[in-house]
């Protein structure tokens, strides 16, 4: 009996430690953001990495480089059209596949409905691949056009902007 209660007892200080074991962690790593005094807090510029973070090759174009850029876009823009196309094909059989009413046609619309699904989920990740590509491209063509002298730097922070919303901020500078 003993046992058991000390069993239960221990389970309960653990499930307890764990989030404030994590909350503390959190917090050693993410320090409270600290507001200068003098300085009012510098608004961020919307660049063309951001740009490019929104919307594949927009970055590219409003740097200059419409080649890349357009190609980028068109890119992304095939892997979602192919994707959703592929969906609508999937749904499409899906529902022959609810009115089937014998195992044969069931079977074969079923295996069409797994083979349109496959390929939207390459098309999704060939546009996700797209998109890291692009966002790598436009952060070489960043690093290199900002090019300043020091050491990358990595930095954390809590940001308490509104009554009821924080921010987790981490930046890396390099």
């Amino acid at each position: 009996m003993r046992e058991k209660q000390a069993e239960k007892r221990g389970r309960a200080i653990g499930a307890g430690i764990s989030p404030a074991l994590a909350f503390v962690f959190l917090f050693i790593l993410c320090p409270p953001a600290r507001a200068a005094d003098d300085d009012p807090p510098a608004i961020p510029k919307f660049g063309p990495l951001h740009k490019s973070l929104l919307v594949p090759g927009w970055g590219q174009i409003s740097e200059g480089r419409l080649l890349k850029g357009a190609a980028f876009l068109a890119a992304e823009l095939a892997c979602l059209a192919g994707a959703l196309h592929q969906n609508s094909l999937g749904n499409t059989n899906y529902d022959l596949y609810q009115a089937a009413t014998d195992a044969a046609s069931a079977s074969r619309y079923r295996r069409l409905v797994e083979r349109h699904d496959g390929r939207r989920n390459a098309f999704l990740l060939a546009g996700a691949a797209v998109w890291a590509v692009n966002l790598l491209d436009i952060f070489g063509i960043v690093k290199n056009k900002d090019a300043k002298p020091g050491s990358p730097s990595l930095s954390f922070g809590i940001h308490h902007v509104a009554p009821r919303e924080i921010r987790l901020a981490f930046d890396y500078r390099f």
